[in-house]
């Protein structure tokens, strides 16, 4: 890549951390900083305690699933071979991460609700169904949307830390048990990592809980405080005041993270030290119940929208040609800011990369966008939301009248996704950068070659392919996002989130349009995560 188009590049990225990141930071500390609104209760509310400890539990219960559903794959992983066996088990794993969350709710309530349904009647009798048990249903369909994050730690933790342990283990006693009681002791850093970050995704969702009838949930409560900061004068300080709790539980689950974490960022600087002789043949028993599983999990929500499908009023054919005339009208727009929020989080990535020669200003200057990206990854979407729309939509950048930044352009819109989504490539890229050869770089400084010159050709040439894998992870997630989707979305541009307007449906009835819909974001999730593996090969 010419020096040149990555100077571009690296400028890109920085205006587009400013505008998105660095504006969220900003506006929260200076807003935030003068106290709570004139009015506003700093103590919550024991109805907001009861949504609190409600998501608190809620939350815990999808770590305990999450994991459950996670462990045979992670075996599997650890056990295949590598190939297609493992490229296929691996884009099970993240086709959940890269679908709306709340196409696997709607389905669930499909079956719970129908009244001829035998699966409803299966539900009834095990209890599932019944009154109180709302946040329980809600905790297992994020398990099923999170499985994959521990599953794929898990698999990763292994290959560095915990194959010796494993290989010791396996003298004394089966391969599973020596995965259990030899390997996953050794990995208890990286695997408290993860279930910090399932249950932080699981405590700021907005879309499955109402759902599965538990709108009493604290992530549901912000989005609707979120519609109403905009009567305050400071609504990052009245949406920050309100969310200090959830806040101090979210620092709190990642101080205990970093342990793990830290880790995890080691693996960047180490070498493999799994042995291919312990992986069995493709063949592998885990192998097999982990891809019957994990297809299982995916497809059953396509089953039921499809048998839900049919016998409606309206056909097949007049469903999905509705549904595409939605698209014609939200998947536009929706697919252009997907793709430029993309391209912005990969020149965030490039812009992030330093190496250890450079000047210590530089190098602190990306440390600090490395940590403010981590950072506001973490914050509820409503939060992230509210203070780009509070900047945006300040008279001195967007007036009242005529036209204006926040009601005629998606910019709003695409730092939201940023600010949501950038931390993919960001930390993708920098964990890669400590796996260039240090004689590469060296050489190229011998040749004369200066930082952007090595950047150029020394170190993007060999991390291409995975920052474009987290390209497109980042686009699919803004495809399917809606918490913050529903904020940012102008209303004078082309066409509002396809997914913020799939959610709505969703609440409206069982409309053949809507499962249409659902499962066309099902199969732009599915083509996304196929393509990741192949982006990312261990030949490649």
């Amino acid at each position: 890549m010419p020096a040149s188009i990555v100077r571009v590049v690296r400028l890109v990225g920085w205006i587009a951390l400013l505008g998105s990141c660095g504006v969220v930071v900003a506006v929260v500390v200076v807003e935030a900083a003068a106290g709570p609104e004139i009015g506003q209760r700093l103590w919550p509310t024991p109805r907001l305690w009861r949504y609190f400890f409600t998501t608190l539990w809620m939350s815990a219960a999808t770590v305990v699933m999450a994991l459950l559903l996670a462990l045979p794959a992670a075996y599997a992983l650890i056990r295949a071979p590598h190939g297609w066996q493992r490229r296929w088990l691996l884009a099970l794993c993240v086709i959940p991460l890269l679908t709306m969350p709340s196409t696997f709710a709607y389905a669930w309530l499909i079956v719970a609700t129908d009244r001829g349904a035998v699966l409803r009647s299966v539900l009834n009798t095990l209890g599932l169904n019944a009154v109180g048990v709302e946040p329980l249903r809600a905790a297992w369909v994020l398990a099923v949307w999170l499985w994959p994050i521990p599953a794929l730690v898990l698999a990763a933790a292994f290959r560095y830390m915990g194959a010796g342990a494993y290989r010791l283990a396996c003298m004394d006693a089966s391969p599973r048990r020596a995965f259990v009681v030899g390997a996953l002791p050794v990995m208890r850093g990286p695997l408290i990592a993860a279930c910090a970050i399932v249950f932080i995704l699981a405590a700021i969702d907005t879309t499955v809980a109402p759902l599965m009838n538990a709108s009493d949930v604290w992530a549901v409560e912000m989005l609707a405080c979120a519609k109403i900061a905009g009567k305050y004068s400071r609504p990052a300080a009245y949406l920050f005041w309100q969310a200090w709790p959830m806040l101090a539980v979210t620092a709190g689950l990642v101080l205990a993270a970093l342990p793990g974490l830290r880790q995890m960022a080691g693996w960047a600087s180490e070498s493999d030290v799994s042995a291919q002789s312990d992986r069995p043949s493709a063949g592998s028993g885990a192998w097999v119940v982990s891809v019957v599983l994990a297809t299982g999990m995916i497809v059953a929500p396509i089953l039921i929208f499809a048998f839900a499908m049919a016998g409606r009023r309206y056909t097949a054919a007049e469903s999905f040609a509705a549904a595409f005339g939605t698209l014609r009208v939200a998947g536009v727009p929706t697919l252009i800011v997907a793709l430029s929020a993309a391209a912005a989080a990969m020149a965030v990535a490039v812009a992030l990369l330093d190496e250890p020669n450079w000047p210590r200003p530089l190098r602190v200057a990306s440390a600090i966008g490395v940590g403010v990206v981590l950072l506001i990854a973490v914050l509820p979407p409503p939060l992230i939301a509210e203070t780009l729309v509070a900047f945006f939509s300040n008279e001195h950048i967007s007036k009242a009248s005529g036209w204006n930044v926040y009601d005629n352009t998606p910019i709003t819109w695409i730092a939201a996704m940023v600010a949501r989504f950038a931390f993919i490539p960001v930390c993708l890229v920098r964990l890669l950068n400590r796996r260039i050869p240090r004689d590469l770089t060296d050489q190229a400084l011998s040749d004369g070659a200066n930082r952007i010159e090595r950047l150029s050709c020394a170190r993007l040439p060999m991390m291409w392919r995975p920052l474009l894998a987290a390209g497109v992870a980042v686009a699919g997630l803004s495809l399917s996002e809606v918490a913050a989707a529903g904020l940012v979305q102008p209303t004078q541009w082309l066409g509002g989130s396809l997914a913020v307007y799939v959610d709505w449906q969703m609440h409206y009835g069982r409309h053949n349009q809507t499962i249409a819909l659902s499962l066309i974001m099902m199969a732009m999730g599915i083509v996304a995560a196929l393509l990741l593996p192949l982006l990312v090969s261990r030949r490649r």
